[in-house]
């Protein structure tokens, strides 16, 4: 369920407009006082727990109740995912949309956000100060890298707590020997060596996950491991060792990520389609503009992760759960069967998000999108 959130009296609004020309990728900036913060802003989206006792957060609250006016220019803010924004500038008013709290709400400015409500709302402090918040939409995609990036001091992450307490250790086992082991961070900020792009562990357990048969059933998709990869972790992480019965599909699966991800382009300019037009397609006259996830085979294209995903997780209709070995196996041989199915599939998944703006994050997002390829592939295992 959605939630609408209002900031009245708000001051010196802006749009930026995004400098690569992607509307949906405009951002806002504001000043808003902090007597006017709502109450209930999402903190889903937050990565760290809001700790008062702490040096830092003891600095914030003494600049807030200074009352110096000059909150705004020593805190660094707020920043906010939201689905929409829309100012009045008549009223003043700034209305906010957060269609879903996994997605949307505080990103990075917890401790601000938190003891602003204390001291406003709890100790009633009479407090004459503004706070500089941020908002952005449409970067669902990319909450994680969002956070990560905005919350550097942060202590330690789930993710670190989990390898310290070896609750990888199924999916090491089951992975070990791929050739992209090595780049996989289990811990924050873990580096390989400079310059060595990583391969964040909540990718490996949410691209896992999509397979997992018995949480999924054939109409709930695991459309989550591409908007929520946090989730994901959460999840995992509640019982590890169920990820057990990965062990004989799991190099597979990650294989087929990887030829989904540098056939793709190829595979639909030979259905007829111009790939190098399409602007998420990071063409440059035949450079290299990236390299392959898992193999790191150079690209001349860019395959957005929102149209990998739905067409990765609809192979799990091939899953089969053996009950003697407590595994999941393959029903075929899972190349093969890719092979036969991948021209029909690539060109339903651009057909899907030509009708969605040519916008591959809508196209991660879309249950129907997720729905046709998954019964393509069930249409195919009788």
């Amino acid at each position: 369920m959605g939630k609408t959130i209002e900031f009245e009296g708000v001051k010196n609004f802006r749009k930026l407009e995004d400098p690569h020309g992607r509307k949906e990728k405009d951002k806002y900036v504001f000043y808003a006082a902090v007597k006017n913060i709502p109450t209930n802003i999402p903190m889903g989206t937050n990565p760290r727990d809001q700790k008062l006792s702490t040096n830092i957060a003891k600095g914030i609250q003494e600049s807030l109740v200074s009352n110096d006016e000059n909150f705004h220019l020593k805190n660094r803010g707020m920043v906010i995912s939201a689905s929409n924004v829309s100012f009045n500038n008549k009223t003043n008013r700034l209305t906010m949309v957060f269609e879903n709290e996994n997605e949307h709400g505080n990103i990075d400015g917890g401790h601000t956000y938190k003891i602003i409500m204390e001291s406003i709302h709890e100790k009633k402090l009479n407090i004459d100060q503004y706070v500089y918040i941020e908002v952005m939409v449409d970067v669902e995609d990319m909450i994680e890298d969002l956070a990560e990036a905005r919350n550097k001091s942060v202590e330690v992450d789930d993710k670190s707590l989990a390898e310290l307490q070896n609750k990888f250790d199924p999916i090491k086992d089951a992975i070990g020997g791929m050739p992209f082991y090595d780049r996989i961070a289990f811990k924050q900020n873990q580096q390989l060596a400079p310059g060595v792009k990583m391969i964040d562990a909540r990718e490996i357990v949410a691209i896992l996950s999509m397979f997992d048969i018995k949480k999924y059933s054939f109409k709930n998709h695991p459309k989550q491991a591409y908007s929520c990869k946090k989730m994901m972790l959460d999840r995992y992480l509640e019982d590890p060792s169920h990820f057990e019965r990965f062990s004989n599909i799991a190099t597979d699966i990650f294989d087929l990520y990887d030829q989904i991800e540098r056939e793709f382009p190829t595979i639909y300019i030979e259905n007829g389609g111009k790939y190098g037009a399409i602007k998420f397609s990071g063409y440059n006259e035949g450079k290299k503009v990236k390299e392959a996830k898992f193999s790191g085979v150079d690209m001349i294209y860019t395959v957005p992760v929102g149209l990998i995903y739905p067409l990765l997780a609809a192979f799990r209709g091939v899953v089969e759960y053996n009950d003697k070995t407590d595994k999941y196996e393959w029903k075929y041989d899972i190349m093969p069967f890719y092979d036969s199915l991948k021209a029909d599939l690539v060109d339903k998944v651009m057909s899907f998000t030509r009708s969605l703006g040519s916008n591959p994050n809508a196209a991660g997002k879309d249950n129907n999108l997720w729905d046709v390829l998954l019964m393509t592939v069930l249409l195919n295992t009788n």
